[in-house]
């Protein structure tokens, strides 16, 4: 399961959902049953367990909390209490009707209060919550509500077990927020409060604009933001694997120059040569030859295109690109375990955007097969017709050459793109800087 777990909700106006409301219930536990430190111990009793059936049963989403997965490790009363707890809490605001959303997440027994309540935003001042409760409820726009949650000790380990901490965490994120809910910086309005919850403390935080009619939060959105969160909580996490990856990186192209050159060896000895690769290349050669307008990958029609794709995945065969995708794959995927328990399914060469500079090279490589090749014309991509013309003359050598320099180009290629998460932390760091010099200015925890 991710180390970071995220919960968005999307709150239509209308009285049914109470505008964010949470239920009594929960505002006036200590916890889903009074449990002593003796009891806590005790198996799951029969109450709950049928109150856990109806959860799972009402919200079946409820399968992927960490306090879930907890409960069926070690089915305790206390374990059992968690996680009714939070499975309520986070469906209350559709569930039932009754004390606002705000109200809730900032008066409840376990939320950190910086004043009279726990709620705070992004101003750094103290935050009327009778106020903010009757405009929310009064809001006939679209609002959005977020839950993160950590585990207990990923929140010790981080710094991440106050709220001052999750507050500084999060007026940083606040251009993130606005992007990504497609709400301008200066109608974007948003507060949050702190739950330092035992096993799994973790943040509420509603979002929405002054504006009624703005805001939208898609699939991609919800990725970016739960990545901007993740990077900010486990920053110190994710440098040592960024060191990692630089060792990587520098180990392959040391490896990635020696393997060339025994290539260009067995070239020159008349040892080296891929038949399928050569004919693909030549066939891409005599199509170009006959073809006006751009070279480039964008501009070329389906057929041609599915030439220059079989040739990427005849150079992801090679045991060197192979190795350097891999390698690029696995950097990715330390980074989405962070906050995503299911990675997406990796992707051929040939298809993924990241690397559409190795299509270009590889039309590169064609191009200098071409005899009489027109260069730098401008064209759109109607004007990409067949025309009868000679097809080139070339020679095993030439073919045997281009498909080495395209495996250069590749490598070299990976080995960019294996190092760009690295290059960001630099960027990430200058730019925390900024910001940290911004918070002292004001007064602020860095």
């Amino acid at each position: 399961m991710a180390k970071l777990v995220t919960k968005f909700k999307f709150l239509k106006p209308g009285a049914r959902q109470g505008r964010g409301g949470y239920a009594k219930y929960i505002a006036t536990r200590d916890g889903v049953e009074k449990i002593d430190d003796s009891k806590r111990f005790a198996p799951v009793t029969w109450n709950q367990k049928q109150l856990i059936a109806k959860i799972l049963r009402d919200f079946p989403d409820t399968k992927d909390m960490l306090e879930y997965e907890d409960y069926q490790q070690k089915q305790t009363v206390e374990s059992a209490s968690e996680f009714i707890s939070r499975a309520i809490e986070n469906n209350a605001a559709v569930a039932l009707n009754a004390k606002t959303y705000a109200d809730y997440i900032a008066t409840r027994p376990s939320t950190e209060r910086f004043g009279p309540h726990g709620l705070f935003t992004d101003d750094g001042v103290q935050v009327n919550l009778k106020k903010v409760s009757q405009e929310l409820n009064d809001y006939g726009g679209n609002a959005w509500t977020v839950i993160i949650s950590l585990r207990r000790e990923d929140a010790e380990r981080l710094g991440f077990d106050n709220g001052s901490r999750w507050r500084d965490m999060l007026r940083t994120q606040t251009q993130a927020l606005s992007e990504n809910l497609r709400i301008p910086m200066g109608h974007l309005k948003w507060f949050a409060a702190f739950h330092n919850e035992g096993h799994h403390p973790h943040v509420h935080l509603i979002a929405y604009s002054t504006e009624e009619k703005e805001g939208y939060l898609t699939k991609q959105g919800v990725q970016k933001l739960r990545s901007a969160f993740a990077k900010d909580i486990f920053a110190q996490d994710l440098l040592c694997v960024y060191e990692k990856q630089t060792e990587h990186r520098n180990r392959l192209r040391s490896e990635s120059r020696d393997v060339l050159a025994e290539i260009v060896s067995q070239i020159n000895a008349g040892g080296y040569s891929n038949p399928h690769l050569e004919e693909l290349l030549l066939q891409l050669a005599r199509r170009f030859s006959r073809t006006k307008g751009k070279k480039v990958y964008g501009y070329l029609k389906a057929d041609v295109k599915a030439i220059v794709d079989s040739i990427v995945d005849e150079l992801a065969k090679d045991n060197r690109v192979s190795t350097l995708y891999d390698l690029w794959y696995q950097q990715r995927e330390n980074v989405l375990r962070t906050y995503n328990s299911n990675l997406p399914e990796r992707v051929p060469l040939s298809q993924n955007k990241e690397f559409k500079s190795i299509k270009n090279a590889v039309i590169q490589a064609a191009m200098n097969l071409v005899l009489d090749n027109h260069q730098g014309q401008s064209a759109t991509e109607d004007d990409i017709e067949p025309q009868h013309r000679r097809s080139p003359t070339v020679s095993s050598a030439d073919i045997g050459m281009s498909a080495l320099r395209l495996l250069q180009q590749t490598s070299q290629i990976l080995q960019n793109e294996v190092q760009p998460i690295y290059q960001d932390r630099r960027v990430d760091r200058k730019l925390r800087r900024k910001i940290n010099e911004k918070k002292q200015a004001q007064g602020l925890r860095q």
